[in-house]
């Protein structure tokens, strides 16, 4: 019996061992994903200093650039893993703008190709091409009790990299999307940065 018990434990305890430097499986990333997150984006306004209010000239903003805070929410299906496309909408906006008290907003809808390289230990980078609109909000206090609104639907066009990283199969952190976002609005070609980051859902 107590020999019986000694292999036992021999077989127990070097069974274990072996099957502990097996290399464990590979994580396989499902092909739908859900983005939610903040985003933060320094907003080129050139152009805003050419808009016309009843036919007069009107410098909207005193600033050719200005900081935007908001969320962004993004849905991507990826086909064989690799190639896919996204959807994304991000709102971004800045209650005061210059020393005027202006209230900036804009608002992307942007759809495109994009793909998604192998699996790095932890990580996931992807690739991303998006095009579709920008709509451009000023809200301008005035000495009226009502406010003066300026908007723009215009063409829009971005291109990023992703980095995520894998926490499970079905759930991940967006360490950094660092995107460049072209827009035009008020006749003027308009270059700005945004940076996104938050909580990715799989299935």
């Amino acid at each position: 019996m107590r020999k019986f018990t000694a292999s036992f434990v021999f077989v127990l305890v070097f069974g274990t061992f072996a099957l502990a430097q097996l290399e464990p499986p590979p994580l396989v990333v499902p092909n739908t994903e859900l983005f939610l997150g903040y985003t933060f984006q320094h907003a080129d306004t050139s152009g805003a200093n050419l808009v016309t209010v009843s036919g007069v000239p009107t410098n909207l903003v005193n600033t050719d650039s200005t900081n935007l805070n908001g969320v962004a929410f993004e849905f991507s299906h990826y086909f064989h893993g690799k190639f896919g496309f996204t959807i994304d909408v991000a709102r971004g906006s800045n209650s005061r703008v210059d020393s005027t008290g202006i209230k900036y907003v804009r608002t992307n809808y942007l759809a495109g190709p994009s793909y998604r390289l192998h699996q790095m230990g932890f990580l996931t980078p992807s690739f991303h091409v998006l095009a579709g609109v920008d709509h451009d909000s000023f809200t301008i206090p005035t000495t009226l009790p009502s406010t003066f609104n300026q908007t723009d639907l215009n063409f829009a066009a971005l291109a990023g990299v992703t980095l995520d990283g894998n926490l499970s199969r079905h759930l991940a952190v967006r360490l950094g999307q660092v995107d460049y976002l072209y827009t035009h609005h008020y006749g003027t070609n308009q270059s700005s940065i945004r940076y996104a980051g938050g909580v990715v859902a799989r299935f």
